[in-house]
């Protein structure tokens, strides 16, 4: 037996979970605002440039053939403080992607630190069998045995995150004893992004031999890779990477809440359908699908009705993606005709039995399983809310008008939406990437400042 507070342990894990999975989406929401706003940038810096050169800049050819760039020597600074504020724009749009790929990392980091710190609470023997030395200086210093503890667990947590991403994993797999990695499809993808932060923050983002041992060991090279290649990280990456620390973090979190802390698995469940129903309210079905499968795959739950939850979200979700038939078949693998009227409710619903909805809505009532703000907020409504007969039948109910309680979107999808609705032109991945070649003038003390351009 271990003496240590469950309740402290358990909410920590929570705790360390929900504050990553925030600023990763925080960081999330963040770059496709400043792509956007980048676009209008670079668009009125090439402007002004190209509209300099059409105006004030000739070419001639020479008699060896190369052809010259001439600009007065009076708006040759002119045209170089142009030239660079293009080129300082585009530049802009690689080191911003790069730059918060590299922060979203960081925050995994962050968040494996204070794992570590919580798994030595959870089971002080991980600790307390370590093998480290201190001098005898160091214990003259320490005014208890605690204060020398947190010195072991601080040593600790700093020689693992010394150590590669694949062997944090490796560390984590021995000291509780159970494989993470099996069963981990999103693995490779892991080890891929973690590698691609580390040539992005020493290399400048130039693969780099390490990388593609790394990545080859892991078969997670991507394909048509060269060493020296200069790699990016742009929209559609960074949302990948982005969903890959969320499934990977998320996973890691509950496989170790349900293996170490086993008789609190109530509040684990609770913890993990607030975080796949929050997906679901925002329309993130790809990562809802991941998780829930997740969380219907787990050998234990607290009791049915919290399995139910997870079975019925994981149907909608498909349901709500047209995946209908698949929707279906999830839900028609259990028998539901013994379960409350909340569940029949959300068979019949993702069946599209709609008449037998309207009959049950009546038998339910104003009190039953389903309540009033259920109608209006959960996303198992989202088709039916559109239907007169529905409308009509909750004003029955409950004698008032239906009026949906939307969710609110994040800031981040509004802004879009409205700079979109205003310049429907304005795509966050198409914001032009390439620099213009820079211009090396060569100042000579006639009127003339000449520049050699290729043939």
């Amino acid at each position: 037996m271990h003496n240590y507070d469950t309740t402290m342990n358990e909410n920590e894990l929570n705790k360390n979970l929900h504050k990553l999975l925030q600023h990763l989406d925080s960081i999330k929401d963040t770059l496709p605002m400043v792509m956007l706003l980048l676009g209008p940038y670079q668009k009125k810096a090439r402007l002004k440039f190209k509209e300099f050169v059409e105006e004030n800049v000739d070419e001639i050819e020479e008699e060896d053939g190369k052809k010259i760039l001439t600009v007065t020597f009076e708006q040759s600074s002119v045209f170089e403080q142009l030239s660079k504020n293009s080129q300082t724009s585009s530049l802009a749009s690689k080191i911003i992607p790069e730059s918060l790929f590299v922060t979203l990392i960081s925050q995994y980091d962050s968040y494996l630190n204070q794992l570590l710190r919580i798994l030595f609470n959870i089971r002080p023997e991980y600790i307390n069998n370590s093998e480290r030395e201190l001098t005898f200086a160091d214990l003259n210093d320490f005014k208890s045995i605690e204060e020398a503890r947190e010195f072991i667990i601080e040593k600790e947590v700093e020689s693992v995150l010394r150590k590669n991403h694949s062997e944090h994993f490796t560390y984590l797999e021995n000291k509780i004893g159970m494989p993470l990695k099996k069963d981990l499809p999103i693995w490779k993808t892991f080890i891929e992004i973690t590698e691609r932060r580390n040539l992005f923050v020493h290399c400048d983002g130039i693969v780099s031999s390490q990388y593609i041992k790394v990545c080859t060991e892991n078969e997670c090279l991507p394909k048509d890779i060269e060493l020296n290649q200069r790699l990016q990280a742009d929209l559609e990456y960074f949302n990948s990477a982005y969903r890959c620390l969320y499934e990977i973090t998320t996973k890691l979190t509950h496989t170790i809440w349900r293996k170490l802390i086993k008789e609190d698995i109530k509040q684990a469940d609770e913890k993990l359908n607030e975080i796949c129903y929050e997906l679901l309210t925002n329309r993130q079905y790809k990562l809802a699908d991941i998780l829930l499968d997740f969380a219907c795959k787990q050998t234990k739950h607290y009791n049915d009705a919290t399995k139910n939850i997870f079975t019925v979200n994981k149907s909608l979700s498909q349901y709500l993606q047209e995946n209908k038939e698949n929707a279906k078949k999830i839900i028609d693998g259990k028998d539901w005709s013994a379960s409350s009227d909340d569940f029949k409710m959300a068979h019949l619903i993702l069946s599209e039995k709609f008449d037998a909805v309207y009959a049950l809505m009546k038998k339910i009532g104003k009190d039953g399983d389903v309540h009033r703000e259920s109608y209006k907020t959960w996303p198992l409504f989202y088709k039916l809310r559109e239907k007169e007969e529905f409308k009509n039948l909750f004003n029955e109910i409950f004698e008032e008008e239906y009026k949906v309680l939307e969710i609110p979107k994040r800031p981040i999808q509004e802004l879009i939406e409205e700079l979109v609705e205003k310049n429907p032109k304005l795509k966050v991945e198409k914001v032009k990437k390439e620099a213009p070649k820079k211009k090396t003038i060569r100042k000579k003390p006639n009127s003339k400042v000449k520049k050699e351009t290729e043939k």
